[in-house]
C-alpha cells in the first residue's frame, strides 16, 4: 500500500493517479466524496475528466475492504481517493439526521465514533496487505494549522490524525505533496 499526503489543493490527488498509472492497464477509482452541492459535483467532475476509459469506478465509502476483497485481483492499480471525505462521511452517519443549524456537536461521543470509525481504515490496510493489492490510498494532512476553534473540528483532525498514523504505519511507501512536489518521507 501507499499512502499520498499533503494539504488542499497539493496535487495529491493526480500523483496518486500517476502512481497508480505505472502498475498496468486496469484501474479501480473508489470515491468516497458524497456530491452535496453544485461546487462538489465541479471537483467530481474534474477528477472524473483527468482518468481514461481504463479507469473503472466504485463510488461510495461503506466496507470498502470488501471491495478490495471481492474486486482488487482485478485491478492492476486501486486508488482509494479519500480518507478525508471516506471519515467524514463515516462521521456524519453515525451522527445522523439532525438540524445542522441548532445542533450541538459537543453532545456527540467522538471517542465512540473513533472506536468505530478508526478500524474501518484499519480493515482497508489489512485487506490490501492480506493480498498484496497494489492500493494507493490518497488522504489530507490537517493537523499542520492552527487548532480547530469549534469542537467538531478538533475531534475531525485527531480522528484524521489518527486514521492518517494508522495508515502509515501499514504502507510500505509514503508520500508528502507539497505545492505539486511528491516528497517520499516512508520507503525504498
Amino acid at each position: 500500500m501507499i499512502l499520498v499526503t499533503g494539504g488542499t489543493r497539493s496535487g495529491k490527488s493526480e500523483f496518486a493517479e500517476q502512481l497508480v498509472m505505472r502498475r498496468g492497464e486496469r484501474y479501480l477509482y473508489m470515491a468516497t466524496a458524497k456530491i452535496t452541492d453544485e461546487e462538489m459535483a465541479r471537483r467530481v467532475e474534474k477528477h472524473q475528466k483527468r482518468r481514461s476509459s481504463r479507469w473503472t469506478t466504485h463510488e461510495g465509502y461503506h466496507e470498502l475492504w470488501r471491495v478490495l476483497e471481492e474486486e482488487g485481483k482485478n485491478y492492476d492499480g486501486i486508488l482509494l481517493d479519500s480518507v478525508s471525505s471516506m471519515l467524514t462521511n463515516l462521521l456524519f452517519d453515525l451522527i445522523g439526521e439532525v438540524n445542522w443549524d441548532t445542533f450541538d456537536f459537543a453532545d456527540v461521543d467522538f471517542k465512540a465514533a473513533e472506536q468505530e470509525i478508526i478500524p474501518v481504515f484499519e480493515k482497508i490496510a489489512a485487506a490490501a496487505e492480506q493480498r498484496k493489492l497494489p492500493l494507493v490510498v490518497v488522504t489530507d494532512e490537517i493537523g499542520l494549522g492552527v487548532i480547530p476553534d469549534t469542537y467538531l473540528g478538533r475531534a475531525f483532525r485527531d480522528m484524521m490524525g489518527l486514521a492518517n498514523q494508522k495508515l502509515a504505519a501499514a504502507a510500505d511507501e509514503v508520500y508528502f505533496v507539497i505545492s505539486g512536489i511528491p516528497v517520499k518521507i516512508k520507503g525504498e
